[in-house]
């Protein structure tokens, strides 16, 4: 649409020092690029610094001095990304101690030092209410167009706290459209604002399944597992360990590589080395988003043990390039796999219990060869593809939709209510 930008607010997106976070929000952004002359992402990123309020003061004392006013020292410069929309990355100082409502205005200052005159974008779109969703309130303008995206599995954890909670009910009353990436987490919305239920949508991320490399050969045998993502206890890696542990001892075969980064991971470590497993167990650093493809074509299976997902892009991703799951019930992936359970792999209930991996890994194993790993890849395309989701989103911008989004675009319309 002639003479129509866009700007996205964003906590997440792969940088350097963080290649995994944020890669949805990357493909989401890539997939809407062509529907605007200009696109520029703002990436406003965690810094954690002192929990002293004394030194967290000095350090944005210093924060500021470097980047306002005549004598600052530290611009911040958009760079072009390979999807053609401009990013600006943007540190931003925080303590340590979770206070929702006070690192939304930490990301606001951040922000307005680079942009003290807010956005001229026609449309902003704000990526989780908290932060995304804050700064399109407070930088938008007044006659601009505002859509938000909700991910994050710790809404409930916003929206316990009082002062952040009354920044997201002012953000989801200006919004014009507010987005959930799956019906849980629209559900969680709808209860929490039940007035504003006529403006929750379920949109999910964008996945670039198209471009996804197959993996040459199909999957013969479920010997090598991989885990990836955030090394913490909400994604069941405990449990993960201790049930490769107990398959391990009957498949002397089996393998599992944790590829990921987190507090976790050496207290992983010494439990591998404590289970006599070093040797079966690889521990690898997180890498850029196009690399886990490697990962997933050198290994048979993928082992998500999640306690709660709102989506589950991991999941997607391993689906689309041909690999078998195993992922547990917890939210988003009942979605994502929404009839292709025994299809694209097999769902297991969420628990504590170690062995319910173990009995799920054993079922999947004994009908691999029932798998259809090129039917998940086509539903998942249809479902998730970045064509299908950027002909949903045109139509919340109210921009002209790509020819190419065609009927893909048509599956994800307003949110029913409760049935």
């Amino acid at each position: 649409m002639t003479g129509t930008t866009l700007a996205v607010t964003t906590p997440w997106h792969p940088t350097v020092q963080r290649p995994f976070a944020g890669s949805f929000v990357q493909v989401s952004t890539a997939a809407v690029t062509g529907l605007f002359d200009r696109v520029d992402l703002y990436d406003t990123e965690d810094w954690t610094g002192p929990a002293d309020p004394v030194a967290a003061r000095a350090v944005r004392k210093a924060y500021a001095a470097l980047t306002t006013g005549p004598a600052k020292r530290v611009e911040h410069r958009s760079r072009l990304s390979d999807a053609g929309y401009w990013v600006t990355d943007i540190p931003v100082p925080v303590t340590p101690r979770r206070d929702y409502a006070d690192w939304a205005h930490s990301h606001e200052s951040a922000l307005r030092a680079v942009l003290p005159d807010g956005f001229s974008a026609d449309v902003v779109h704000g990526h989780v209410g908290i932060y995304g969703g804050w700064l399109a309130l407070r930088f938008a303008r007044p006659d601009a167009r505002i859509v938000v995206t909700e991910h994050a599995s710790f809404l409930g954890k916003i929206l316990r706290q009082p002062r952040s909670r009354a920044l997201y009910a002012q953000v989801i009353e200006r919004a014009d459209a507010f987005l959930a990436v799956s019906r849980v987490l629209r559900d969680q919305l709808a209860a929490e604002f039940p007035a504003h239920t006529a403006k929750l949508h379920v949109v999910p991320n964008a996945v670039d399944i198209a471009a996804m490399p197959v993996r040459p050969e199909p999957v013969k045998a479920l010997h090598r597992w991989l885990y990836v993502g955030n090394m913490a206890a909400t994604k069941g890696v405990p449990e993960l360990v201790e049930a490769f542990a107990i398959a391990a001892e009957d498949e002397p075969e089996l393998r599992l590589t944790l590829l990921g980064s987190g507090v976790l991971i050496e207290p992983m470590r010494a439990r591998v080395k404590e289970l006599g497993l070093a040797d079966r167990v690889a521990f690898h650093d997180a890498v850029p988003p196009q690399r886990v493809f490697e990962f997933m074509h050198a290994h048979d299976l993928l082992v998500h043990a999640s306690k709660s997902e709102t989506f589950g892009m991991t999941t997607v991703e391993a689906v689309g390039t041909g690999m078998p799951v195993l992922v547990t019930a917890c939210g988003g992936p009942q979605e994502t796999l929404a009839g292709l359970d025994g299809v694209a792999g097999l769902l297991i209930d969420v628990s504590d219990d170690p062995r319910v991996i173990v009995d799920g890994y054993r079922r999947l194993a004994g009908q691999a060869d029932r798998l259809d790993p090129h039917r998940a890849r086509a539903e998942l395309l249809a479902r998730y593809g970045s064509a299908a989701v950027a002909g949903r989103l045109a139509e919340i911008y109210g921009v002209a939709a790509p020819a190419a989004a065609g009927a893909g675009a048509t599956e994800y319309g307003p949110a029913r209510e409760h049935e």
